[in-house]
């Protein structure tokens, strides 16, 4: 119990440091305005034709394509990164905080701050989306509406016509095979788990090397490898995605959604605790050498 208390403890001593850093602010802005420029159409057409929206949007967010390097996921990565950018998170008050709660709770702690940066970030990215849908809000769970339309188009208009005018990528798997409330549960779970996962990355390889650049390169390429995975396993080498956190992150990529992809919901969430767990010892195992 001592040990989960000084833990918590460092947890709160890293939050209140948003406080004062004008950084953290700043990408909680851009992301909400990176929500709102990729839900914009969906918006619109619901406005100008009187359809409707269910609020729960996220899974539109991280949909994949060919070419997925401008794809809102993408930079939702590169902000999380950049919230934890100054791991393993040195500031005045930490070798107190050291002293206080010895290595290894101050080890825990920090690995625990990750993980609710991480959830609050999702959850942040979540809220946006449900936002932008108040105005066309519908409290089905379904899509039909205005995503829907966007997609298959409309009697008196198609949908080549249709993206002409509002033009927005929505992943259509997901609106053509999946409830939005189910869809939604795996964006957020696999989104939290894959934000929690690069954080530890940027975490440990930060503390190895002693030096931030290192944590942010790794973390950087494991991002950016997404795109490149995405084009290159393009038609049958599907299982290449595996080695990207990110593209699990991919309704579509589901196994049951399109029978010619390999991920699984479940092996998808193994994997990810497997990795923070080890990532978790082998940093306590570290903390504790230096």
């Amino acid at each position: 119990m001592g040990l989960f208390k000084r833990s918590i403890a460092v947890t709160s001593i890293n939050f209140n440091c948003w406080r004062q850093d004008f950084r953290v602010k700043f990408i909680l802005l851009f992301t909400a305005l990176i929500v709102f420029n990729t839900l914009k159409p969906v918006l619109q057409y619901g406005l100008d034709n009187g359809a409707v929206s269910t609020p729960l949007l996220l899974p539109l967010l991280f949909g994949s394509t060919e070419i997925s390097i401008g794809t809102p996921k993408i930079c939702f990565h590169v902000g999380l990164i950049l919230l934890l950018c100054d791991a393993p998170f040195y500031y005045p008050i930490t070798p107190y905080a050291i002293m206080r709660s010895k290595r290894s709770g101050w080890c825990i702690g920090t690995c625990l701050y990750i993980a609710v940066v991480s959830l609050v970030y999702i959850a942040f990215i979540t809220i946006c989306a449900a936002l932008v849908a108040v105005p066309i809000l519908s409290l089905r769970d379904s899509w039909d509406g205005s995503a829907a339309d966007l997609i298959y188009g409309t009697s008196q208009m198609s949908a080549a016509s249709l993206a002409q005018l509002y033009p927005t990528i929505i992943p259509i798997a997901v609106v053509k095979y999946l409830y939005p409330s189910g869809a939604t549960l795996y964006t957020f779970l696999t989104a939290w788990a894959s934000f929690t996962l690069l954080g530890m990355i940027l975490y440990l390889v930060s503390l190895i090397s002693k030096n931030i650049l290192w944590g942010l390169a790794a973390t950087g390429i494991i991002v950016f490898l997404d795109p490149i995975l995405t084009w290159f396993t393009f038609p049958k080498k599907f299982w290449l995605q595996y080695f990207s956190p990110v593209c699990w992150t991919s309704v579509e990529s589901l196994d049951s959604v399109q029978a010619h992809r390999h991920s699984r919901f479940q092996q998808s969430q193994l994997c990810m605790q497997f990795c923070c767990w080890h990532l978790l010892w082998q940093s306590i195992i570290r903390v504790n050498e230096s």
